[in-house]
């Protein structure tokens, strides 16, 4: 057998490392809708965030106050028999809605960490062909949309338009996750790396998708994290995030569940309350009540402006132990 040359040597390592730079790398994402807006709710969590998120909106997803987390009792005994815990923000799947939120790039590590938080959600894989940017009006996204500049400023928005017009039928189902050659400007020292974008959705599991009641009201300790966050992007933005959420007092469908509530109403009894005014003494964990109240006149502005008739029948906290 004739030995390998140093030549042969010297193409085979170079080849080897060819390969290894030409291997797929994944970026990963989250679509944060709730509390995620949020910059400084996201850096509690994960500290080592350092690109900023990105406003969007998400095709055939729909933002419902639906997501039950319990409390720990004992906090505040009086109201532990009233409060079993509050209804955060969930998101479903659903033909003909779309929701905004941001796109916040993570790390593996960043990823875990939120993970961790997100416990009771399923992450869940969204088709980048179903983002949009938040520029977009009613889904159009041609070259001559916006005075012949697309709008899509951001490398998931170009990496999805891309894929759409790739797409005969934005119906049909591929893996929709944008693999191929990222061929933006800021590769660096990948610039020959195939990248593959990842999206993530955290859905609430199966069983905790119900509606706001007296035991598990909306908090306003929460919201108010959520609105900051849209606040710090734009007034159309916070808007556009009140009217796209579900599940306010008005749009509430159907009787209490009594075979599956533990409470004492009658059956068909519509529940006392659904959103409970916490700013002073905060239930949740990541609340910021000074904040709150410097804020409080803007931020009630806001939902009077979009959910006036909700807003009305919101109950002080401290209002709850005479009910």
């Amino acid at each position: 057998m004739k030995p390998t040359s140093s030549t042969g040597r010297s193409s085979a390592v170079k080849g080897a490392a060819k390969a290894a730079k030409t291997q797929e790398r994944i970026r990963h994402y989250i679509f944060g809708y709730g509390s995620l807006i949020c910059s400084k709710s996201r850096k509690i969590t994960a500290p080592t965030l350092k690109a900023e998120a990105h406003p969007v909106v998400v095709n055939y997803l729909r933002r419902t106050w639906t997501a039950r987390l319990p409390h720990r009792r004992g906090a505040r005994p009086k109201l532990d028999h009233l409060i079993h815990g509050h209804t955060a923000m969930g998101i479903e799947r659903s033909w003909g809605h779309n929701c905004t939120g941001v796109l916040i790039e993570v790390d593996a590590e960043e990823l875990k960490r939120f993970d961790r938080r997100e416990r009771g959600y399923d992450r869940t894989e969204i088709d980048l062909r179903h983002i949009f940017s938040i520029h977009d009006d009613d889904d159009n996204d041609d070259d001559d949309a916006h005075g012949g500049k697309l709008q899509h400023d951001h490398h998931v928005l170009r990496k999805a338009y891309q894929w759409r017009r790739s797409s005969s039928d934005e119906t049909t189902r591929d893996d929709g996750n944008g693999n191929g050659t990222d061929d933006d400007k800021d590769k660096g020292k990948d610039s020959d790396a195939k990248v593959v974008f990842k999206v993530w959705v955290y859905i609430p599991r199966a069983g905790q998708g119900e509606a706001a009641d007296d035991h598990y009201p909306i908090m306003q300790s929460y919201l108010d994290i959520i609105l900051r966050g849209c606040i710090s992007i734009g007034e159309d933005f916070t808007v556009k995030f009140l009217q796209s959420t579900h599940g306010w007092w008005h749009d509430l469908d159907g009787p209490i569940d009594e075979e599956n509530s533990d409470d004492d109403r009658s059956e068909g009894e519509a529940p006392k309350y659904v959103w409970v005014d916490d700013r002073h003494a905060p239930y949740y964990i990541r609340a910021d009540p000074e904040w709150s109240s410097d804020m409080r006149h803007i931020l009630d502005d806001y939902l009077r402006k979009v959910h006036p008739q909700p807003l009305e029948k919101r109950k002080h906290l401290d209002t709850l132990e005479s009910l």
